[in-house]
């Protein structure tokens, strides 16, 4: 392997975040009955509403910020990957993951936001277009089967974390 992509939530941290009023604040700016996936309502947002659901879930961030937990496997993992390129993708924001990385002490060589692309295979393809590397010589860590059929997808290997 010679790039590492870690996902954040759920790998390295667990950030408590309060999705039933995001959800909530999303179907009012929205104008939506009930929404079933937060990245999809994102998705389908103009440009002012997904400004808004940023702002709002920015706010519901911060509030996370001070029960972060730390997720020992996937920290082991960032430790045991020191000497590769190491790179964060997150379906948090920027403000939040600046932080999260400041309070747990970690480093990444590249880092893409909501911000960059709301969808993770979208997120790791912004990072294997910058660094030029062959995805079979990329390991992507995550929590969730997105993440695993995201990697397994564009030909990068993939490695579980359970958060228990």
């Amino acid at each position: 392997m010679r790039l590492v992509i870690f996902d954040l939530d759920g790998t390295l941290i667990r950030l408590p975040i309060q999705y039933n009023r995001l959800r909530c604040e999303i179907c009012r700016i929205l104008g939506a009955d009930k929404i079933i996936s937060i990245t999809n309502a994102v998705l389908m947002a103009g440009v002012e509403e997904r400004r808004k659901i940023f702002e709002v879930w920015d706010s519901l961030e911060a509030e996370a910020l001070s029960n972060v937990e730390i997720i020992k496997e996937g920290i082991d993992m960032y430790h045991k990957f020191n000497d590769k390129i190491r790179c964060l993708v997150t379906l948090q924001g920027r403000r939040a993951v600046n932080e999260v990385l400041k309070k747990i002490g970690l480093t990444f060589d590249y880092i893409v936001t909501r911000e960059d692309c709301v969808e993770r295979k979208g997120q790791l393809k912004i990072i294997i277009e910058k660094f030029k590397i062959d995805p079979s010589k990329i390991l992507v860590i995550g929590d969730r089967e997105s993440d695993r059929e995201a990697a397994e997808n564009l030909g990068c290997n993939f490695k579980f974390i359970k958060d228990l």
